[in-house]
């Protein structure tokens, strides 16, 4: 399996760092779904782009505090994808305050989907630091990033004075096909438009495959 000591020094060979850390996410999902010989290698692999660069140039977070109130939130809404953060959590060296212990290490992902695993199959808040919201029913992150917009909100408008500005953090979901094939992410990105939502962001990732198959439409031969 990759490591953060292999990034290191593959940066040596000469080759684009950024393109390094994207291949090293997609190392550790197929490694941990083919040692699993169970879980969802496709999505992780299709969306490491995004979430280096999300992670790298746009989220505010501190690996040494996953806990900092004012912190912008991840939430991965396909949480089948959960190889995906497990990933990133290693990577950034994101650290367990309560274990005083990485979140998530190289021995973890080996364990990636078994039994008392740091890393489950879905991810489960409270169990893995830095896993911010529980998410395995499609949809039912999309319903919680915008719940936790809101709170955002709420607390910026009780809290945050003129001269002082406490809580400014952003909401960052990825959502797949299944997600928005599902009423409560409807009803939640319906809300989230009335609300005027600034600080919620959701990444559709559109790549036409559900667990059924491609999507069709009424107009498509099959």
């Amino acid at each position: 399996m990759a490591s953060r000591a292999a990034l290191r020094a593959a940066a040596t060979t000469g080759r684009d760092i950024d393109l390094i850390c994207i291949d090293t996410i997609r190392t550790l999902a197929m490694d941990a779904v083919e040692q699993a010989k169970s879980g969802h290698p496709g999505t992780p692999m299709a969306l490491a782009p995004a979430a280096y660069t999300l992670w790298q140039r746009v989220l505010r977070y501190d690996p040494a505090d996953p806990t900092w109130p004012n912190r912008d939130r991840f939430v991965l809404s396909n949480g089948h994808a959960s190889m995906l953060l497990y990933a990133l959590l290693h990577l950034a060296g994101v650290h367990d305050p309560e274990r005083n212990a990485p979140a998530v290490t190289l021995d973890d992902i080996k364990q990636f989907r078994q039994l008392g695993s740091r890393c489950p199959g879905h991810p489960e808040y409270g169990h893995t630091a830095g896993v911010e919201v529980t998410t395995g029913p499609l949809g039912q992150g999309c319903g919680n990033s915008v719940g936790m917009a809101i709170g955002a909100r709420w607390l910026a408008g009780t809290f945050n004075r003129p001269e002082l500005t406490l809580f400014d953090y952003n909401i960052y979901t990825f959502c797949s096909d299944g997600d928005m094939m599902e009423g409560v992410a409807s009803e939640a990105a319906s809300l989230a438009g009335h609300l005027k939502l600034a600080n919620l962001c959701w990444i559709y990732d559109n790549n036409h495959i559900t667990i059924d198959g491609r999507p069709t439409s009424p107009s498509t031969k099959t």
